[in-house]
């Protein structure tokens, strides 16, 4: 058991909260184990937060702030306006940006709280899965695929979620499948470099993907009015 952090009740009791979900998982955790780790009566955690999944989305609300806090921090979200003109190159290292901190995020070294509360709630989902999907997940999915969209114009908007899917899906693995990763690599844990080596090689497989996809896809046929344009 952890040991209740210093400050107001109302913090150790997110932190504590924090620490139980994911090391249990939301339908594992009460409310008052929550309130037993923070140091405090259960009262407090009513008083404060109201019910037990109040307080677990408060705590996943928290970790989507820091999150996108990371992204902007580190110049990893697409331009508010002007995606457009970014080169490909350009395009490309922005992707990079948002891969190494998906996997600074999820692998570390240490491997963050926020992979553990999400691999838990895929595998065992609480009445807060839609609050993940509406405020992370898809804003998320939306950004990558703004950019996909611009590293591979034309290609049809359900080949742009599958491409961001298999991007952020290649990142999600090796936290969800970290124990079996580290056996294979017979490893005590992930090396500190690892991050940016993987973010080099999810960016590089997925810009080859892209290509490959881009080029199983028929031309788009242009309008007539558009041909008559183009021949002006």
């Amino acid at each position: 058991m952890s040991v209740a952090p210093a400050g107001s009740t109302k913090d150790r009791l997110l932190a504590a909260a924090t620490e139980l979900f994911a090391e249990r998982g939301f339908h594992a955790t009460t409310a008052r184990d929550i309130a037993a780790r923070a140091g405090v009566n259960l009262a407090a955690g009513h008083y404060h937060y109201g019910s037990k999944q109040d307080l677990y989305i408060e705590v996943l609300r928290r970790q989507f702030v820091e999150i996108r806090a990371e992204l902007a921090r580190r110049g990893a979200r697409p331009p508010a306006a002007n995606l457009d003109r970014l080169t490909r190159q350009e395009l490309a290292q922005l992707l990079r940006a948002r891969a190494k901190v998906m996997l600074d995020l999820l692998i570390g070294p240490p491997p963050g709280l926020h992979g553990t509360l999400m691999q838990r709630e895929m595998c065992d989902p609480s009445a807060a899965l839609p609050v993940i999907v509406a405020e992370l997940i898809q804003p998320l999915q939306r950004e990558t695929q703004s950019i996909i969209a611009q590293l591979a114009p034309g290609l049809p908007r359900r080949d742009v979620e599958r491409c961001a899917f298999s991007i952020i899906g290649q990142a999600l693995f090796y936290r969800f499948a970290m124990p079996a990763v580290l056996r294979l690599w017979e490893a005590p844990g992930y090396s500190p470099g690892l991050a940016e080596e993987l973010a080099g090689h999810i960016t590089e497989f997925s810009l080859g993907g892209l290509e490959r996809v881009s080029a199983l896809r028929p031309p788009r046929r242009r309008a007539p009015g558009a041909l008559h344009r183009a021949a002006r």
